[in-house]
C-alpha cells in the first residue's frame, strides 16, 4: 500500500497535531478561566436569604414508620411556607421515656436520608439524617453534569435553610434534648455542616468528618483521572467552584465562626479523595476550642463498612457522653 506522507511530511504533520491540541487546550483553559472569572462576583452570596428561604415549618408528612433495631424508624418530609422540601429520617429509641440526645447527620449524595440506617446501635440517642434538597434529578456524572450544574448549585445552596428547617422540627419533638445537639457532616456533607453550624446557636457542637478546606482544589484533586494537564484540571476545577457558587460556600469561611462552640475534625490518614492542603487548611481555619482526630484508613464510603461502623461507633460514644479519642 503507497504511503500517502513521506517520512518528513508525516513528522510535521505530527508536529501540527500536537501544536494543534496544544493550542486548542490553551484556549479551552483561556476560556473556562475567563468564564470563572466573570462568573464568581455575578453569582451572589447566597447567606443573607437562608433565612428567608427557610421560612417557617407548615408540614411534616409522615411517608413511613417501622421498627428498626431497638428504635422507631421514621421517615417524611418537611414543608416549609417557602416552597422548601426537606427529606428527613430519624431513629427514636424504643425506650425514649425522656429527652434524649440529638445527633443530625448530613453525609454523601446518594446515601442522604437513609444514613441513618447505618447505625447499628444509636446508644440512646435520636439520629436524624436529611437528603440533600432538589436532588432526585441530578446525576452528577458524565457529559450530563453540565445540564444538571444548575441544580446542583440549589441543592448545595438549598442545604442550610433546609439543616435550620430539620432543627426546627426536630427541637419541636419531646424525645429531643435541645441542650444536647449535634451537628454531624461526613465526606460531602462536611464541606456543608459548618454553615448552619455557625448561623444557628441552637447547635451545640459540629463534626466535620472527612473533609477538607478549598473546595477548588479537592475538585482539581479529584478530576485528575479525567484532565492531565494539570492547568486545564485546575481551570475546570475553578469554573465547577465558579458555577457551584462554593467561593461562598467553602467551609474555611465559617468553620470560625462556629467558636465558641466546639468543634471536632476527624480526617483519614489515607485519605486518597483529599489533598492534604486542603485538609491542612481546615485545620488551620477552625477556632478554639477544636480537636482534631486521625483515624487510619482511607476515604469514608457507605461501602468500607469497617471505616463506617469506627466512626459511627466514635462519633456516638461522644454524643451519649462516653466516648475517647485520639486526637492529634
Amino acid at each position: 500500500m503507497p504511503r500517502l506522507f513521506k517520512p518528513s511530511q508525516s513528522s510535521r504533520f505530527r508536529r501540527f497535531v500536537r501544536l494543534a491540541l496544544f493550542a486548542l487546550g490553551v484556549a479551552c483553559v483561556g476560556v473556562l478561566a475567563l468564564l470563572a472569572w466573570l462568573l464568581i462576583p455575578a453569582i451572589p452570596d447566597p447567606a443573607p436569604g437562608f433565612l428567608t428561604r427557610k421560612g417557617e415549618l407548615v408540614a411534616a408528612s409522615e411517608t413511613y414508620r417501622a421498627r428498626f433495631e431497638e428504635t422507631t424508624l421514621i421517615e417524611l418530609t418537611l414543608h416549609s411556607s417557602s416552597g422548601l422540601e426537606v427529606a428527613l429520617a430519624l431513629r427514636v429509641p424504643l425506650a425514649a421515656s425522656e429527652p434524649r440526645p440529638l445527633l443530625l447527620l448530613l453525609g454523601g449524595h446518594r446515601t442522604g436520608r437513609d444514613a441513618v440506617r447505618l447505625f447499628p446501635d444509636t446508644k440512646g440517642a435520636v439520629i436524624a439524617a436529611m437528603s440533600y434538597p432538589n436532588t432526585d434529578n441530578i446525576d452528577g456524572q458524565g457529559p450530563g453534569l453540565l445540564l444538571d450544574l444548575p441544580e446542583m448549585r440549589q441543592a448545595l445552596v438549598d442545604t442550610t435553610p433546609a439543616v435550620l428547617l430539620a432543627l426546627d422540627y426536630l427541637l419541636d419533638q419531646e424525645y429531643v434534648d435541645p441542650g444536647h445537639v449535634d451537628l454531624v457532616g461526613v465526606s460531602l456533607g462536611a464541606f456543608l455542616v459548618s454553615i448552619p453550624g455557625a448561623l444557628d446557636p441552637r447547635i451545640g457542637r459540629v463534626w466535620l468528618v472527612h473533609g477538607a478546606a478549598d473546595p477548588a482544589s479537592v475538585l482539581s484533586h479529584q478530576l485528575r483521572d479525567h484532565f492531565a494537564w494539570p492547568p486545564m484540571r485546575r481551570v475546570a476545577a475553578e469554573f465547577l467552584a465558579a458555577v457551584l457558587c462554593v467561593h461562598h460556600l467553602k467551609p474555611e469561611r465559617w468553620v470560625g465562626r462556629i467558636s465558641p462552640r466546639p468543634v471536632i475534625i476527624v480526617n483519614a490518614r489515607d485519605d486518597e479523595a483529599l489533598p492534604s492542603a486542603s485538609i491542612a487548611a481546615l485545620h488551620t481555619a477552625a477556632r478554639a476550642p477544636v480537636e482534631i482526630v486521625w483515624t487510619e484508613g482511607p476515604h469514608v464510603t457507605p461501602g468500607r463498612r469497617e471505616i463506617v461502623d469506627e466512626l459511627t461507633q466514635m462519633i456516638l460514644l461522644e454524643v451519649t457522653g462516653n466516648g475517647t479519642r485520639s486526637q492529634e
